[in-house]
Protein backbone atom coordinates (compact mmCIF):
# COMPACT_ATOMS: atom_id res chain seq x y z
CA UNK A 1 0.00 0.00 0.00
CA UNK A 2 3.03 2.16 1.06
CA UNK A 3 4.48 1.81 -2.26
CA UNK A 4 1.33 2.75 -4.45
CA UNK A 5 0.72 5.87 -2.37
CA UNK A 6 4.43 6.72 -3.05
CA UNK A 7 3.94 5.98 -6.71
CA UNK A 8 0.77 7.89 -6.89
CA UNK A 9 2.34 11.04 -5.53
CA UNK A 10 4.87 10.85 -7.31
CA UNK A 11 3.60 11.03 -10.27
CA UNK A 12 1.34 13.85 -9.20
CA UNK A 13 4.21 16.23 -8.42
CA UNK A 14 5.75 15.42 -11.66
CA UNK A 15 2.45 16.35 -13.54
CA UNK A 16 2.38 19.67 -11.11
CA UNK A 17 6.04 20.37 -12.09
CA UNK A 18 5.39 19.81 -16.27
CA UNK A 19 2.10 22.45 -15.25
CA UNK A 20 3.93 24.71 -13.78
CA UNK A 21 7.21 24.65 -16.39
CA UNK A 22 4.47 25.29 -19.05
CA UNK A 23 2.35 28.35 -17.75
CA UNK A 24 5.81 30.05 -17.17
CA UNK A 25 6.96 29.96 -21.13
CA UNK A 26 3.06 30.67 -22.20
CA UNK A 27 1.98 34.07 -23.31
CA UNK A 28 -0.23 36.53 -21.03
CA UNK A 29 -2.94 38.05 -21.57
CA UNK A 30 -3.04 40.24 -25.03
CA UNK A 31 0.20 39.08 -25.75
CA UNK A 32 0.94 37.11 -28.74
CA UNK A 33 0.67 33.36 -29.09
CA UNK A 34 0.83 33.33 -32.87
CA UNK A 35 1.96 34.20 -36.34
CA UNK A 36 4.04 33.12 -39.69
CA UNK A 37 5.30 29.86 -39.14
CA UNK A 38 8.89 29.86 -39.66
CA UNK A 39 9.37 33.36 -38.66
CA UNK A 40 7.63 33.57 -35.31
CA UNK A 41 9.62 31.97 -32.75
CA UNK A 42 7.55 33.16 -29.53
CA UNK A 43 5.13 30.90 -27.50
CA UNK A 44 1.93 29.36 -28.62
CA UNK A 45 0.34 29.17 -25.49
CA UNK A 46 -1.78 31.45 -23.16
CA UNK A 47 -1.72 31.19 -19.55
CA UNK A 48 -2.90 33.74 -16.83
CA UNK A 49 -3.01 32.75 -13.26
CA UNK A 50 -6.78 34.09 -12.01
CA UNK A 51 -8.63 33.80 -15.70
CA UNK A 52 -9.19 30.96 -18.92
CA UNK A 53 -7.66 32.07 -21.67
CA UNK A 54 -7.19 31.54 -25.40
CA UNK A 55 -4.99 31.80 -28.78
CA UNK A 56 -7.15 33.36 -30.43
CA UNK A 57 -6.39 33.71 -34.24
CA UNK A 58 -6.18 37.23 -36.29
CA UNK A 59 -4.88 36.90 -39.52
CA UNK A 60 -1.80 34.63 -41.01
CA UNK A 61 0.83 36.83 -39.62
CA UNK A 62 -0.89 37.37 -35.73
CA UNK A 63 -2.77 35.31 -33.38
CA UNK A 64 -2.94 36.76 -29.74
CA UNK A 65 -3.94 35.85 -26.46
CA UNK A 66 -7.53 36.74 -24.65
CA UNK A 67 -9.94 35.78 -21.91
CA UNK A 68 -12.23 32.89 -23.28
CA UNK A 69 -15.14 34.45 -21.03
CA UNK A 70 -17.10 38.34 -20.99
Amino acid sequence: MQLKISIIFGLFMSSAQFVLAQDSTCSGIYAQCGGIPGVFTGPTCCYDATRELKCEYINTQYSVCVPTGP
